[in-house]
């Protein structure tokens, strides 16, 4: 039996508070599959120039009033723009949804869809566990690219801006990416530095995308190198050592050998996730959906082996006889490490 006192006396909190959490649920379910539905049919790619909803629906295949609701819709999101009775691309979809920009998103948006269904099968997950990859299958090319297709957008000039601004980047001759991977940053270093060769160092499953890229961008004096830097030799006589968003960054193992690489004076510059990014649960839920060789299950974000907070790394890295010139934050996610190699100590003989 209801009691009808507990209409004249809601709980607390509010019901305002649960609608609030299930109305914000619904609408990103809402925006994913509205940019999802009009990426995959070609949409963007047919609204260039403005195009009435008629001839769109024609286009597609579908009902003309439910294409106008539609591309209403996408307006309201800010992916189309409405000029008298025509839609066409905003900046925003032109840049990043048609298939012909250089900028285009595409494997951004199927990494979105994979993980969309990632979610959807929870409560299997929960029952039975992750799913189980093998790590080559898993960072290889195509995980790359989408890692790629965010440093082309603005990561990139945001490293360069926040590096360019600390230090003399033009003093370097030789710089070496580690876990360098699509090779963006050396290509931008060295597009800066015009006598800078750049070395960038990652598996050899990663390599040929690095190689890729290097050509899209006619970088000439950029370099490969592959191997595992756990490992094998990253090679040495460095003036400067950058790093952005890998374990090379964040596990003290490898300071010893990034150390001995370098050059009298050389500076050391290390992107990592901030401390504070790794805490977020449904991240770190999401993050275990999937587990590989090496990956602990239950582990942070962006973690497989041996990572440590910021404090205990610095610490690792002053002790391995490095100055730490500051630390300085990119975005929101990230911030820079600096640090340099004192030069040689003379001799009092």
């Amino acid at each position: 039996m209801k009691d009808a006192d507990d209409l004249l006396n809601p709980p607390f909190p509010r019901s305002k508070a649960f609608s609030t959490l299930i109305m914000q649920s619904l609408e990103g379910f809402k925006r994913y599959n509205l940019i999802t539905t009009a990426w995959e049919s070609g949409l963007f790619d047919f609204t260039v120039t403005p195009k009435t909803y008629q001839e769109i629906a024609k286009e597609l295949g579908y009902q003309e009033i439910m294409t106008q609701l539609f591309c209403d819709a996408l307006v309201e999101l800010g992916l189309l723009t409405k000029r008298a009775d025509a839609y066409v691309n905003s900046p925003l979809a032109d840049n990043y949804l048609k298939r012909s920009s250089s900028r285009c998103m595409s494997h951004t948006l199927q990494n979105m869809k994979r993980n969309a269904n990632h979610w959807n099968q929870l409560a299997t997950l929960l029952k039975d566990g992750p799913i189980t990859r093998n790590r080559k299958d898993m960072f290889n090319g195509d995980w790359i690219v989408g890692i790629a297709e965010w440093a082309e957008a603005g990561s990139v000039f945001n490293v360069m801006k926040a590096v360019t601004k600390y230090l003399k980047v033009c003093r370097w001759k030789r710089l070496l990416d580690v876990g360098g991977g699509h090779g963006l940053y050396s290509i931008a270093f060295t597009a800066i530095n015009p006598e800078l060769e750049a070395f960038v160092f990652d598996r050899p499953t990663i390599t040929p995308t690095t190689c890729k890229y290097i050509d899209d961008y006619t970088a000439d004096r950029v370099h490969v190198i592959s191997g595992d830097f756990y490992t094998d030799r990253i090679g040495e006589c460095y003036d400067a050592i950058f790093s952005s968003f890998n374990q090379s960054c964040s596990d003290p193992e490898l300071i010893p050998k990034l150390v001995d690489a370098l050059n009298p004076t050389g500076d050391l510059v290390l992107r990592r996730f901030k401390d504070s990014s790794r805490e977020q649960a449904l991240k770190t839920l999401e993050w275990n959906f999937v587990t590989f060789d090496g990956k602990k299950l239950g582990s942070k974000p962006h973690s497989s082996r041996d990572v440590v907070n910021l404090a205990e790394y610095v610490k690792h890295l002053k002790a391995a006889g490095l100055n730490i010139l500051d630390i300085v934050p990119v975005d929101e996610m990230s911030e820079i490490v600096f640090a340099r190699k004192p030069s040689k100590k003379r001799s009092t003989k």
